[in-house]
């Protein structure tokens, strides 16, 4: 069944960074993201340090300016459900223009406060197929000033694509 993303209410709620420990894979991620000594977010972390059943359910995504995110790469259960390589893929491409502006402003938001966000979001893809999960956005710093960089992750348990 296709829906239409300009009709479905999404949800996109904040979470308390606590409770992390209520997903196990998130909680896994943010164990292996440290600030540096400065306090600032990381330059990277490395995949072979993440918990191996997170992988599959990761994206690095490169901010372009403050109107724009694009996958830099994927994990394979999002590329599995949309049939294709993500990389490259625009929020645009993903959203509706509402949800790729809720999108934007919370990965402007985790770029602003340099500090990881937990959000539950359910909404309706471009493509008309619902979605639902607990996601962890995680910033990071890859030329070492800003973050231009965030690591999102899912949490397998509370996942929910079309064909999850």
């Amino acid at each position: 069944m296709r829906l239409n993303p300009e009709i479905f209410v999404s949800v996109n709620d904040d979470l308390d960074l606590a409770t992390v420990r209520d997903y196990p894979v998130l909680a896994g991620v943010l164990d292996r993201w440290h600030p540096g000594p400065d306090g600032r977010p990381p330059a990277a972390i490395d995949p072979l340090d993440l918990p191996p059943s997170a992988l599959p359910y990761l994206m690095l995504v490169d901010l372009v300016g403050t109107e724009d995110a694009v996958i830099r790469l994927a994990g394979t259960a999002a590329c599995d459900i949309y049939g294709r390589e993500l990389k490259g893929t625009s929020v645009h491409e993903f959203f509706g223009p509402g949800d790729a502006s809720d999108v934007l402003s919370d990965l402007n938001d985790v770029a602003r406060s340099e500090a990881p966000k937990l959000t539950r979001r359910s909404y309706v893809s471009i493509n008309g197929k619902p979605w639902s999960y607990v996601r962890l956005l995680l910033p990071l710093r890859p030329e070492g000033e800003g973050v231009t960089r965030i690591l999102k992750a899912l949490e397998p348990e509370h996942f929910a694509g079309p064909d999850a």
